[in-house]
């Protein structure tokens, strides 16, 4: 286990060390989640999900990245991603999402209702964007199964809410090393003729996952309205493909980050349809515990959000349709985000 915790660090940590090295004329972004459904006064389901990212400075080409530019700059060679008419970005992210059923007080496997499980990751991604458009494409590596910590971390945040632990950890699906690609091409749709600072768009997207954990095809839209909204493409829930909320523009010059405080509610659909859910599913490899998953979910949420000079905040409230059979409610959930430009 040690060497794959040292091999999660070593991947996140270089990132980190270089960031203080960058040119301070220009800006990255480090962005926090939060997602839980303690916000719906529940814990079951999709019960916990964290996550931290960073996001270059804008970039000319992706080789010209410090931390990942040999790697990175092997996609300038395409004209995909090449494209001298986007400006880019190279993010980095570390992340744990956590899954239990719904009845937590059986010690005994509970045939009908999902595994438990976690997964503990780091995802490097690319992203190449206008004004009009925004093109992400993200590698996710990490492990689900008890060496994902999981039930640890659980465990540390009901000691500390003074709750009882849930007791069927020991039958949650095994370890195994996870791979997931994805893209997502999102849209900005917006109204050129602000009245006064206040100003709407539209951002619709579309995109792809294909792993041994996650495979689906997502379309959706975020429809956004507020006084000097932020020249972004809005704030998504923790996925495979989300990246963090950089600026359209270089941030300096970008209307709404450093410069003036505002504020915007957003309400979002999205829909999948799902090949593979490994939190569902159960191992690829080995027999583990496992429920009929639903072809088709779906997402729904709404929320609002503020700006300040350079950090954002927003908060959603959203509602998912079942996911497998024998599931008793429709989940619900928050989820907050704080970004910093510097």
């Amino acid at each position: 286990m040690k060497p794959i915790l040292c091999f999660l660090a070593a991947l996140v940590l270089p990132t980190a060390m270089h960031a203080q090295e960058i040119d301070p004329n220009r800006f990255g972004t480090l962005s926090f989640y939060f997602e839980n459904d303690l916000f719906a006064s529940t814990d079951e389901n999709y019960t916990n999900g964290t996550r931290i990212s960073w996001t270059s400075p804008a970039l000319r080409k992706f080789g010209d990245d410090p931390t990942m530019g040999q790697m990175a700059g092997y996609f300038d060679n395409f004209g995909w991603t090449g494209n001298s008419d986007y400006e880019r970005n190279v993010a980095i992210s570390l992340g744990q999402s956590m899954f239990t059923p719904s009845n937590v007080d059986a010690f005994d496997l509970v045939e009908d209702e999902r595994p438990y499980a976690g997964w503990l990751y780091v995802g490097m991604g690319l992203i190449w964007k206008n004004s009009k458009v925004k093109n992400s494409l993200v590698l996710n590596i990490g492990v689900v199964g008890p060496w994902s910590y999981a039930e640890e971390t659980q465990r540390v945040v009901h000691e500390t809410r003074n709750q009882s632990f849930p007791n069927g950890w020991d039958n949650q699906i095994g370890n195994e090393i996870g791979v997931n690609a994805s893209y997502e091409r999102m849209w900005r749709i917006r109204d050129r003729k602000d009245f006064h600072g206040w100003d709407w768009d539209i951002l619709p997207y579309a995109g792809a996952t294909l792993g041994n954990v996650m495979t689906h095809a997502t379309i959706g839209s975020e429809i956004r309205f507020g006084y000097n909204l932020p020249d972004d493409f809005g704030t998504g829930a923790i996925t495979e493909s989300a990246t963090t909320p950089t600026a359209v523009e270089n941030p300096y010059t970008a209307k709404s980050w450093g410069r003036r405080f505002g504020f915007h509610f957003f309400a979002r659909g999205e829909g999948r349809a799902v090949a593979r859910n490994i939190f569902l599913d159960g191992n690829t490899f080995r027999d583990s515990h496992s429920v009929d998953k639903y072809p088709f979910v779906g997402d729904l949420s709404a929320g609002v959000g503020m700006n300040w000079k350079n950090t954002k905040l927003s908060y959603a409230f959203v509602y998912r349709t079942k996911e497998f059979e024998g599931q008793e409610n429709e989940q619900i959930f928050g989820s907050i985000t704080l970004s910093f430009n510097f």
